[in-house]
């Protein structure tokens, strides 16, 4: 085929292909009139180098790559890959401060923000890292898998707050968990507030309510919630809102993070698997995975 079908096939321009012809990545043959053609060989080069740009590299890092030199595109890859770790954090911090200014003008104020803040060694199942929040939200969430450690987290938040309360499951786990919740909240003694499983005890509409509620409180109190869920009506990533942040206790055991609410961000895709409808938590509530061993 021609160049300009070439081009058209490959999503490129045809000055893009004479820039890989000139450094050598590309030797389409001529036809006797001068012209050059592309057979299938030479789509399946210039679609690599297509491929590899898309990530990237440069052209000499897509030259090394396509004479075997793997070593090199390791390492080429991994340093790019850093690079848009950085470019990812760097644009979603740009989306909370858009969504913030959003924030202003459609209610007339300023997302607040704690004047509290938090550090502290942490425990068993990590090693020991420093933990530390500066930027606590009057609602922060604080999500993770089975076994990743959540609730000693959420101990170790409380005890690290000076005048905070935990709320234990068995205290949520009472016959009307709602008022008991909602009764600690009016409560002026503590400073902040860590629910363990704020979705326990309770059906869908109630934690649709009650988170209803809580957002509603958290516009005019400064005092803060750190609610522990895995219950998509208590934490929809979609409605997350700039007086709220998420806290992900990884299933590896990393150091817990803040995670951003939007798709692509660092841990929002770990966040998503943690949360499920309140039917799906209520069926599998206490259920532990087991595989039968080989005989």
């Amino acid at each position: 085929m021609s160049s300009s079908e070439a081009a058209r096939r490959l999503g490129v321009s045809i000055k893009a292909l004479r820039v890989y012809e000139r450094c050598g990545l590309l030797a389409p043959p001529r036809t006797a009139a001068g012209y050059r053609v592309y057979h299938a060989e030479e789509m399946a080069r210039a679609a690599r180098i297509v491929a590899l740009r898309s990530l990237g590299l440069r052209l000499s890092q897509v030259a090394r790559v396509l004479d075997g030199d793997l070593q090199s595109a390791d390492v080429a890859l991994a340093a790019h890959e850093q690079t848009l770790e950085k470019e990812i954090r760097r644009l979603v911090s740009t989306l909370q401060k858009v969504r913030t200014l959003r924030t202003d003008r459609a209610s007339g104020g300023v997302p607040q923000s704690s004047a509290l803040n938090v550090a502290f060694d942490l425990p068993w199942p990590w090693a020991g890292e420093r933990f530390e929040l500066t930027d606590i939200r009057p609602i922060n969430y604080i999500v993770g898998p089975l076994g990743s450690g959540k609730t000693r987290f959420a101990r170790c938040l409380a005890e690290a707050i000076p005048g905070a309360m935990f709320l234990s499951q068995e205290r949520m786990e009472a016959p009307d968990a709602r008022t008991a919740l909602l009764s600690v909240l009016r409560a002026q003694g503590p400073t902040a507030i860590v629910v363990d499983m704020v979705e326990q005890g309770l059906d869908r509409a109630t934690q649709e309510t009650l988170i209803a509620h809580l957002r509603e409180r958290a516009k005019v109190d400064t005092q803060p919630l750190f609610l522990m869920t895995r219950s998509s009506s208590i934490l929809t990533l979609a409605a997350v809102g700039a007086d709220e942040a998420i806290l992900l206790c990884p299933a590896n055991h990393s150091p817990p993070i803040c995670v951003a609410p939007y798709p692509g961000a660092p841990g929002y895709e770990a966040v998503a698997t943690c949360l499920a409808s309140p039917e799906v938590r209520a069926r599998t509530a206490g259920v532990i995975a087991w595989r039968r061993q080989a005989s």
